[in-house]
């Protein structure tokens, strides 16, 4: 008996109508929502290895509340006696699909957004900030946080990029480099 080959044409179709509920199965899946992070952290200085004075200043305590499309990280700087920086500054919002969020504020002179991105489970969120648009150049720096139980790891790169899109060498050598800070997880006091 002789098997006959099955015509090109029936296999193409065949798998047209398999690709549609493949993709369906997509959607049924829960979403993620990076409950890991959510919470109140505080800055462990004495296991930090990055400068504790960088600008712009590191969290001295922070939280970081999750929903299936954004990411909202509610600092407070740590700041020095000679800072004039609000110590307690509007909330980053960051979306999950990858947009910039711009900054609204109408007493500040910058243009300023905010970025999500997902890289080896880590969020890097990277604020971008310019004076004059961002066809002049911009500085920007960007925070990967992980955690791991009870310590969240921030590594913070800071970068100057020029108009024609190159990135500058810092001034202050160590900052071509990341800083790192560490962060426990606050927990609630028993009530008395």
């Amino acid at each position: 008996m002789r098997v006959r080959p099955v015509p090109l044409l029936t296999l193409l179709l065949a798998a047209m109508v398999m690709l549609p509920s493949a993709s369906l199965a997509q959607t049924d899946r829960p979403l993620r929502t990076f409950p890991e992070f959510a919470g109140t952290w505080v800055l462990d200085e004495a296991a930090s290895t990055g400068r504790l004075a960088i600008t712009p200043r590191i969290p001295l305590r922070m939280t970081i509340a999750t929903t299936p499309e954004t990411i909202v990280v509610t600092k407070r700087p740590r700041l020095g006696q000679a800072d004039r920086a609000s110590a307690t500054p509007p909330p980053e919002v960051y979306r999950l699909d990858g947009s910039e969020t711009p900054l609204v504020d109408a007493g500040v002179r910058l243009n300023i957004s905010h970025r999500f991105t997902l890289v080896a489970d880590m969020l890097a969120l990277t604020v971008k900030e310019s004076r004059d648009g961002w066809a002049n150049g911009y500085t920007a720096f960007t925070d990967a946080y992980s955690v791991s139980g009870d310590v969240l790891t921030l590594h913070r790169q800071l970068v100057s990029v020029t108009a024609a899109g190159q990135i500058r060498v810092m001034q202050d050598p160590p900052n071509n480099f990341r800083h790192t800070y560490v962060y426990r997880r606050e927990t609630q006091a028993a009530a008395p």
